[in-house]
């Protein structure tokens, strides 16, 4: 068999329909939204560790509770918090607030939409976003972090380390795919159903 017949079928699924989507635009938003969305998602965790604790130091992570001697009730309490603001700003918005776009998308005058170009649906941007960002890509997200500490805490597993390795190994991936490819679709667009598009 040769060489380029077995690259192309591993690469078989990947969408090359052409996209006029300047990547440095798209990761231009990524930016903003890491940025913007970090600060709104992780305003929970940090109120609700200065209400606990008293103090006004940096939070650092969702353990910082039970190694203070509170009970891991609070950390799951500022986790579940993070994560309902998280889906508010990567749900939420896009579905309501402004369709088919972030704050960063917003800005930058880029859209999240279907395949077929029409607007993108609540289950397309609860895959695309939880399964695809928050769970795969899990290197790529303030809250990604918090998911992975609940779990740690709920099992006694230490899943963080390699779960945050192979999150960012598959965000490189995502990012390569986005950049180097004729759609400019992410693994999370792959998830998701989903491409973004200029406005």
């Amino acid at each position: 068999m040769k060489k380029n017949s077995i690259i192309s079928k591993i690469t078989s699924w990947i969408d090359n329909t052409p996209n006029e989507l300047p990547f440095n635009k798209r990761f231009g938003a990524y930016v903003i939204d890491w940025a913007l969305g970090g600060i709104f998602l992780g305003l929970p965790a940090v109120f609700t560790y200065g209400a606990i604790t008293g103090k006004s130091d940096m939070f650092s992570d969702l353990y910082v509770f039970p190694s203070l001697g509170y009970g891991t009730f609070w950390s799951y309490f500022a986790g579940i918090l993070s994560i309902l603001f998280a889906l508010f700003y990567y749900v939420y918005i896009p579905w309501k607030i402004y369709p088919g776009q972030t704050i960063g998308k917003k800005w930058l005058k880029l859209k999240i939409v279907n395949l077929d170009g029409s607007n993108v649906s609540l289950k397309g941007l609860l895959m695309r976003y939880v399964v695809g960002m928050f769970i795969f890509e899990s290197g790529s997200i303030v809250v990604c972090g918090y998911i992975r500490q609940m779990i740690t805490l709920m099992t006694g597993v230490y899943v963080e380390t390699i779960w945050q390795w192979i999150g960012t190994i598959l965000f490189i991936l995502s990012s390569m795919l986005a950049a180097g490819t004729k759609s400019h679709r992410a693994f999370h667009d792959y998830i998701g159903k989903t491409k973004v598009v200029v406005e």
